[in-house]
């Protein structure tokens, strides 16, 4: 799983699944393993703090749903951010998160390779990469879905939800001229 090259970065999230009729309390370990196209670090910097916002903001303390727009309607009055997915099972969960963050990435960064578990999921790891079979269900899911949001770059995370922010709306971006100082030492 670990990549030769590049950054490794462990996770964790703690989240509820709406499955079959019930909310079940659930805790995810997510191991990410990319690597940066770009040799500016402030744009390297910006996408990993917008990989950490993902999951410290975004999934932490979420209710996953099966895309299911009358269970949306049931839940979404509450305060927390429903995302929905394909099922949520482990492996799929993990392929839309990885496609997700490649597209956040805007290749500036590459994500090569993501290892998820979970506590309902009885820590069975499943590793996603671009070869996984769990991507053609997901394209053909794709066909029914209008608006994926895992291939969405913006802070966009329900295919329920049309309005759309932007990165750069909630404050992430790239200071063009850092201020630097340059220190004489030896004087």
């Amino acid at each position: 799983m670990l990549n030769e090259d590049g950054i490794s970065w462990q996770t964790r999230f703690t989240n509820v699944l709406c499955l079959r009729d019930k909310l079940w309390p659930n805790d995810y370990t997510v191991t990410i393993n990319f690597v940066p196209l770009t040799n500016d670090a402030g744009q390297q910097n910006n996408i990993y703090e917008k990989f950490k916002f993902c999951f410290a903001r975004v999934f932490q303390n979420s209710i996953f749903i099966k895309h299911d727009s009358k269970l949306y309607d049931k839940l979404k009055s509450f305060n927390n951010d429903i995302i929905d997915y394909v099922e949520a099972y482990d492996q799929l969960v993990g392929v839309q998160i990885y496609s997700k963050l490649n597209a956040i990435a805007n290749n500036l960064v590459r994500v090569e390779a993501l290892q998820i578990e979970s506590w309902q999921g009885e820590n069975l790891k499943y590793v996603i990469t671009d070869e996984s079979p769990e991507w053609t269900i997901l394209e053909d899911f794709e066909k029914t879905c209008k608006n994926t949001w895992w291939r969405n770059p913006n802070v966009h995370f329900s295919s329920f939800i049309d309005k759309q922010l932007t990165w750069d709306e909630i404050g992430f971006t790239v200071n063009k001229n850092p201020n630097f100082k340059i220190i004489k030492g030896g004087k």
